[in-house]
């Protein structure tokens, strides 16, 4: 039983060396067969990160600026309101 278990780690141990071997070769010329990727290669010094732009504080706007605002909507909505009761007068008098 000790004999196998020492056979079986005598292999382990030589197919570590293999491969450390193995490495070793692939490592050194590792970048001549490196595959590379489809598509356009990628800048490598020019690429600069973006710079993000600094938000804007929200202007606030005064009472009377929107009271302005609010009175200048209400006479545009009567506007609107008066025009239909004009056309049915006139379509009425033809």
């Amino acid at each position: 039983m000790r004999t196998m278990v020492k056979d079986i780690l005598s292999a382990i141990d030589a197919e570590i060396a293999r491969l450390k071997q193995v490495k070793t070769l692939l490592g050194a010329s590792g970048a001549v067969s490196a595959r590379r990727k489809p598509g356009r290669p990628a800048k490598a010094a020019s690429v600069v990160a973006p710079q993000i732009q600094k938000t804007r504080k929200r202007r606030k706007m005064c009472a009377e600026g929107r009271e302005r605002i609010r009175q200048a909507q209400i006479k545009r909505w009567a506007a609107l309101k008066e025009t239909p009761k004009e056309k049915k007068k006139a379509v009425k008098a033809a």
